[in-house]
């Protein structure tokens, strides 16, 4: 797993999340599975309420059509992570620029972060003849498209110039994330949650093995100095799969009606229902997820200073070791996140599978304590490729498992999304400290550990098995 980082999305679409509410007067939830599922996404209907189609008895062309459309957005996001990390690294001395790797990563985060919550909140909301998810996914993809274009205009001297294109690029990453996300408990049935999330596993470790191998042949086309242009060639591929999917599955025109029955001004709404849901299950997978996704966070965020200085690698060597390992995670990470997604829903059973692919991160990150060794790397590659692909497959299905609300999907899975993006704010800063204070080895054991916890808070959740 080379320089990458995953924003805000790791990216998935059956399997990614966003945003908030809940009456807060309601009492802790004690559902059981059973009743949760019947809450959005266990009907056999062929249509949602709002008539748009759902994918009941099989998923058809929606499983290659979510793979391409995570593939689509995740190369950028992963080679964008290694540019502007690489060309930190080239222009500023090592303090300065693991200083700024982590500022921009934060930055980036937060903003992140910021707008999962309010778009999720806001595309249940949106009344418009593209529907409530098209929009935003129209609109956040042009947003990031310009980020894109922006870092490759700026000087990266100009520490903060940079800051703001990409937090620009989160912005709108999120934003598309924020509605795309919600056309898993929108359009898929229960039955089929594990497998189209799989796509979802897969179109993620698949994009980020190619934006490594698309990071090689650019450091090889530009050279390091002017490693920058690069961005320029990134968003295309995002723009178009945008449009692909405003066509092929086009939102019910909502002008007439209102996203939610009894819906108001969204102005009052937010005021009165933009609430934290009151769920322990909720906040059981909310909390388990935090600790695990920063546990691999942690080593994703600083892949660029784990090759260039605790390897001590030039830029061209980190990005030929990137690319190998981007082989290496694309194939070990599509045999897990499909054989996990079939499995999952097969037995029916979530937390057992998660306890075990978790566990295969942990062992990959012991092995980059014991060895400085460039093979170890690779080792550690395979290992956490197989945990990351099976663990996104089943953990996207539990996360649309625990939703409490049938009225709110868009916002408590952009709630549960931002452990994607908090995750990120935490892991930039504290792995810069933990590097500069106690060095590489304490942060590997920090992220081990990490993710150990994440495995212990989820097994109390009971809506889930």
């Amino acid at each position: 797993m080379s320089e990458q980082h995953t924003p805000t999305p790791i990216p998935d679409p059956d399997a990614l999340v966003h945003a908030i509410p809940a009456d807060q007067s309601l009492p802790v939830q004690e559902e059981t599975a059973e009743v949760a599922a019947s809450n959005f996404s266990a009907d056999s209907s062929p249509f949602n309420d709002f008539g748009e189609r759902r994918f009941v008895n099989k998923l058809s062309w929606f499983g290659p059509l979510n793979l391409v459309t995570i593939l689509a957005f995740t190369i950028p996001t992963a080679a964008a992570a290694s540019l502007f990390s690489f060309m930190y690294t080239v222009v500023l001395p090592e303090s300065a620029a693991n200083t700024a790797i982590g500022l921009t990563n934060v930055s980036g985060a937060m903003t992140g972060a910021i707008f999962a919550v309010l778009i999720g909140f806001l595309s249940d909301r949106t009344r418009s003849r593209l529907g409530r998810r098209n929009p935003w996914i129209l609109t956040g993809t042009a947003l990031s498209a310009l980020g894109l274009l922006g870092l490759g205009a700026v000087s990266y001297s100009a520490v903060w110039a940079v800051i703001i294109f990409f937090c620009l690029f989160q912005a709108g990453l999120n934003m598309f994330y924020a509605a795309y996300t919600a056309l898993l408990p929108d359009r898929v049935h229960s039955s089929l949650l594990g497998r189209a999330s799989a796509y979802s596993g897969f179109g993620s470790l698949a994009g980020t093995a190619l934006g490594s191998i698309l990071t090689q042949l650019l450091v090889s086309v530009f050279g390091a100095e002017n490693l920058k242009d690069g961005f320029y060639t990134l968003p295309w591929l995002m723009i178009i799969i945008s449009i692909v999917i405003v066509i092929v599955l086009p939102g019910a025109d909502m002008r007439k009606k209102k996203a939610i029955e009894g819906q108001g001004d969204i102005g009052e709404e937010a005021k009165s229902k933009f609430r934290i849901p009151r769920d322990r299950d909720f906040w059981l997978a909310y909390f388990g997820r935090f600790s695990i996704v920063l546990g691999i966070m942690l080593i994703l965020q600083t892949a660029t200073q784990i090759l260039r200085y605790h390897y001590g690698l030039t830029v061209a060597q980190a990005a030929g070791v990137g690319a190998i390992a981007g082989l290496l995670m694309a194939g070990a990470g599509a045999v897990s996140s499909l054989l996990a997604g079939f499995i999952s829903d097969k037995i029916g059973k979530r937390k057992p599978l998660i306890a075990v692919t978790v566990g295969l991160f942990i062992i990959g990150t012991l092995l980059l304590i014991f060895s400085k060794n460039i093979t170890m790397y690779y080792a550690y590659t395979v290992f956490a490729a197989l945990s990351y692909g099976s663990f996104q497959a089943i953990d996207q299905a539990l996360m649309v498992e625990v939703l409490p609300d049938k009225e709110h999907v868009a916002q408590d899975m952009g709630m549960l999304g931002t452990t994607n993006t908090l995750t990120g704010v935490v892991a930039g800063g504290l792995g810069a400290l933990l590097i500069a204070v106690l060095g590489y080895e304490t942060m590997f054991l920090l992220a081990a550990v990490l993710a150990f916890v994440g495995i212990l808070i989820f097994i109390p959740i009971r809506r889930v098995k």
